[in-house]
C-alpha cells in the first residue's frame, strides 16, 4: 500500500467518522421530538395510535 492509498483511506475513515457523528445527532433529534409529541398527546389521543390526530379532533 503506498503513500496515496493511505490519504484516500484517512480521508475515507474521516468522512465515516463525520457522517456517523451527524447521523447519531439526528437520531437523537428525531428521538426528542417524537417524545415532545407523545408527551403533548391528550389521553384519548395516545389510546389508539393507528388513528391520525387530525381524524380524532373531528
Amino acid at each position: 500500500m503506498d503513500f496515496t492509498d493511505k490519504l484516500r483511506l484517512r480521508g475515507q475513515a474521516e468522512e465515516d467518522r463525520f457522517f456517523a457523528e451527524l447521523d447519531r445527532q439526528l437520531i437523537k433529534a428525531m428521538h426528542e421530538h417524537e417524545k415532545q409529541e407523545k408527551d403533548n398527546l391528550t389521553p384519548e389521543e395516545s389510546a389508539d395510535p393507528g388513528i391520525p390526530s387530525d381524524i380524532k379532533r373531528k
